[in-house]
């Protein structure tokens, strides 16, 4: 037993198990000891007896084996086979042939020539060999040898019964045994007397405790103990006395106490009521300031939307590369304004911890490109130096939230341009580590503004604060911008630094975990470009020369750097300029930029090669100074460089071809790949079908939820395109019926509303994705490409660089008859809702139209719909006519249909 298990006994048994072990141990060890003793004696009693019987008869018999006479054999034999455990007597030759025995039985034997026993079943068998004594011939001289040369007679072998020795072993056994449990039996009667006498006043005592402790504080022990249990028992009253007063006083105590706690159990139960109805307000609260929230995005979107379908139209026709570039940038820009219009919505789901990150494929490189570009008009404006570094070990393509990170970027460039009235803004992008399958980036913006004291700096992650009010009055801003950059980097599994200087600048550091691609391209190369070509770099900033040089250095082997305009023209003189090229950075300082632009139309002309001019910003001016139209051999774009126009310009590609829009769809899908559009409205599901085949995909349609479950259950797709309401059941209910039994299918989830509440819950039933109307089909297509299991052909991978080019009817059969047809019966139906009083039916219309005007890019329409949606909720009658009046001109007249 385990001291563990001892300590679970009772403290009787405790101490006859401590009393009884030891006797009980040790009395079994001397009676095992001395039984085996007894054992082993008799046993080799036996066998001495067994051999010496068998010596005396060998020395006996020696004269009956040399004469062969039995009958003496027979007489010697008598005497012993009389003894009772003498069960036989045998007598063997020399050659082991049986001469004489006493009684028959078998045995297995083999005498040696020396004496041997062995234990065969019921006997012990003794054999000895018998030689010969030589008595005869020692009175002989003439041998005196003979005692040597003894010679073997035979044997003889006694066979002695075991019977007798085992009847003797077991009454010694039988003897010790009875003796064992006699002391046993006397030593557990002393343990017993013993134990009783030392655990009854122990026993007494516990039984006295455990009664206080039921709360019976009057039980008292008997005091019939003398030394230490006697002063332990008298202990144990008096402090049985002592609670028992104690407990009187406490109960006064506590029945004061809970008189005031029953007061103050009143007033909390008031302040819970109050604090009840103030949470009441403050989701009601929070609910106007969501459809707040979601009614100005809306409102925002409208006009954004026109911007970004009339420059999607305008790149489609035949523009220079600089008025690409100019279309290029303000789409980049709306789409930057519409971020920043969900930055608000942004700060109140991380405030929620509501914002999932997206892992999709793309380059981070680009991604800062694209925020710096966005900015790079208001860094020229105010002649402000924009660099940026990319560290060359950068992968050429990671996992992570590209929207994010330009998000972060785009507001740390937008304020150190705010914040800076002269000098620079040097951007830095580094691989800071990297291990099997993830990377940590560091994104770093360094600007030379006015910088914030140490004071000032504990308010610039607070929401809605800036460094002092005067910066509010002077650059004006949220205040958001900081705080949204802390809490998304927090996401990313990084952190931020800040460090500033009054008067000297400001520098944030931010780095974020992503996650690496199976390849990486560091770089593409360039066939049509000879290595040995010398190529000329001017910047004054260096900075901006520092970035260039980057960039250029693994394309070629003779690379000249120039930070003057004389060390300039010196390289100009020196080298063939018939077997170089040029990038003249244009510097960002207004006063610098204009006396290099006064040198500029001589050295182009002097020069024979390729020149690539980089300028803050591309306009007029830069084009009339340069005359693109008549000078070919310059090509203009922005600074910073992007790496892939070096690539364009480097191949001595064109760069301002036009871009064909209209180019169909690959087919990035085999026929095996399935889909299913689940959308109440035919013109949309007809467009979204048609976006789908396009890509070589199997598309199944559904104009309820209930039709999408059942075409799920049967086919089982690889994606479905899930509209939110449907008739029913809506797409909410049948994404949650769904996962029920495909908890892996992606679901993505189309809706015009950006209300969180409606967002929460898409989230809650499963969906995958959620996209915003007005829906995006090369947006759409990559998401399908990152969530179908399907893999895409070798080489396609998704174009998030193209994502935010516009729908365009035409390249899927869709002419803008079938359009103004859709939008003809959307408007019949309302009107004979509108006749017949049928809410439900116009309510049903009005959701319809809202969805196909944002589809489409339909502003005007899509504002109208809504209003029209709001008026049939209130049974407005008024307004319900006027907006349907308003509603017919817009479809009627076309005004979104014309070229």
């Amino acid at each position: 037993m385990s001291l563990t298990k001892l300590r679970q006994q009772g403290i009787r048994q405790q101490v006859l198990l401590l009393t009884l072990l030891p006797l009980v141990f040790m009395t079994l060890v001397l009676s095992g000891y001395f039984v085996s003793t007894r054992i082993s004696d008799t046993e080799a009693t036996l066998i001495e007896r067994g051999e010496t019987m068998s010596r005396l008869m060998a020395k006996a018999s020696e004269f009956g084996l040399i004469s062969g006479l039995t009958h003496q054999l027979n007489a010697l034999s008598e005497g012993p086979i009389l003894e009772q455990d003498v069960a036989d007597v045998i007598f063997l030759d020399n050659k082991q042939k049986l001469l004489f025995r006493s009684n028959s039985f078998e045995f297995r034997l083999q005498p040696g020539n020396t004496p041997l026993h062995r234990h065969e079943g019921d006997f012990w068998l003794f054999a000895t060999p018998v030689l010969t004594s030589g008595i005869l011939v020692q009175d002989s001289p003439e041998y005196p040898a003979a005692d040597k040369d003894r010679q073997l007679l035979g044997w003889v072998i006694v066979a002695l019964s075991t019977e007798t020795i085992q009847a003797r072993q077991n009454q010694i056994i039988t003897n010790s045994l009875v003796l064992l449990f006699a002391v046993l039996f006397v030593t557990f009667l002393v343990a017993v007397r013993f134990a009783e006498a030392l655990t009854g006043p122990i026993i007494r005592l516990t039984n006295t405790v455990q009664k206080l402790q039921q709360g019976d504080l009057g039980a008292r022990t008997i005091t019939d103990s003398s030394a230490e249990l006697g002063s332990l028992q008298r202990g144990i009253n008096e402090l049985a006395e002592r609670v028992q007063t104690s407990n009187q006083v406490l109960e006064s105590q506590v029945d004061k106490a809970t008189q005031r706690l029953r007061k103050t159990m009143q007033h909390l139960e008031t302040q819970n009521i109050a604090l009840q109805r103030a949470r009441q307000k403050a989701d009601q609260a929070n609910l106007a300031k969501d459809e707040f929230l979601a009614r100005m995005s809306h409102e925002l979107r409208t006009p954004l939307t026109s911007v970004l379908g009339f420059t999607g139209m305008l790149r489609q026709t035949e523009l220079t590369f600089e008025q690409q570039e100019h279309c290029r940038i303000i789409n980049q820009t709306s789409n930057m304004l519409l971020s920043i219009i969900d930055d608000i919505l942004d700060f109140a789901k991380l405030q929620s911890d509501a914002i999932t990150l997206e892992r999709i494929q793309f380059n981070p490189e680009n991604v800062i490109h694209e925020a710096i570009e966005m900015q790079s008009q208001s860094a020229a404006t105010k002649g402000l130096e924009l660099a940026f570094l990319a560290d060359a070990s950068l992968p050429h393509e990671i996992l992570g939230d590209p929207t994010r990170i330009r998000q972060i970027a785009t507001n740390l460039i937008s304020n150190a341009i705010k914040f800076t009235e002269q000098g620079q803004v040097i951007i830095r992008l580094d691989l800071a580590a990297t291990d099997a399958d993830s990377i940590v980036i560091q994104l770093s913006v360094k600007d030379s503004g006015i910088g914030v004291t140490d004071e000032q700096q504990k308010h610039l992650f607070n929401a809605f604060s800036q460094a002092d009010s005067s910066i509010t009055r002077r650059f004006g801003g949220s205040g958001l911008g900081l705080v949204i950059v802390q809490k998304l980097v927090k996401l990313m599994q990084g952190q931020v630094q800040f460090s500033s200087t009054p008067g000297a600048g400001t520098e944030v550091i931010c780095s974020f975990s992503c996650k690496s691609t199976p390849q990486n391209a560091q770089l593409i190369s360039i066939s049509s470009f000879n290595q040995n070509t010398d190529l000329i770099i001017f910047d004054r900033h260096p900075a901006s020369l520092e970035s260039l040089v980057n960039l250029v250095t693994p394309f070629t082997s003779k690379l000249h750097p120039c930070a003057t305009l004389q060390s300039l023209e010196e390289n100009l003189t020196s080298i063939d300029s018939n077997q170089s090229s040029l990038i003249f950075g244009l510097s960002a300082n207004h006063d610098i930029a204009h006396q290099q632009k006064l040198k500029i139309p001589a050295l182009f002309s002097a020069f024979k090669g390729n020149i690539l001019l980089l300028a803050p910003a591309v306009n007029a001016e830069i084009n009339q100074l340069i005359d693109i139209r008549n000078h070919q051999k310059v090509a203009v774009t922005s600074k910073p460089l992007r790496r892939s126009l070096l690539n364009k310009w480097l191949s001595h590609a064109r760069l301002d071809v036009q871009e064909n829009r209209k180019q169909l769809q690959r087919k990035i899908f085999s026929p095996e790949t399935h889909i299913v559009i689940a959308e109440d409205n035919d013109f949309n599901r007809l467009l979204l079908r048609k976006i789908i085949e396009a890509t070589g995909a199997t598309v199944s349609e559904a104009r309820t939820g209930k039709e999408a479950l059942q075409l799920v259950n049967q086919q089982a797709p690889d994606a479905v395109l899930m509209d939110v309401h449907m008739p029913v059941m809506d797409g909410i209910e049948a994404t949650a019926r769904i996962r029920e039994i495909h908890s892996q299918l992606p679901i993505i989830a189309l809706t015009a509303n950006v209300i969180s509440s409606e967002e929460h819950a898409l989230r809650q039933a499963g969906v995958s994705r959620i996209e915003y109307k007005p829906i995006n089909d090369k947006k759409l297509i990559n998401l399908l490409k990152l969530l179908c299991k399907t893999t895409p052909e070798s080489g396609n991978k998704p174009d998030f660089e193209n994502e935010h080019a516009p729908t365009n009817l035409s390249q899927y059969q869709l002419s803008k008859q079938d359009l103004q047809l859709e939008l003809t019966q959307q408007l019949k139906a309302l009107q004979q809702g509108f006749t017949e009083h049928n809410m439900i039916l116009m309510q049903d219309h009005t959701h319809q139209l809202t969805g196909l005007a944002g589809l489409l890019e339909l502003p005007e329409l899509e504002l109208c719909s809504c209003e029209l949606n709001d008026a049939v909720k209130q049974k407005d009658s008024k307004a319900i006519w006027q907006l349907l009046w308003r509603l017919e001109r817009l479809i009627k007249h076309q005004q979104y249909l014309d070229e």
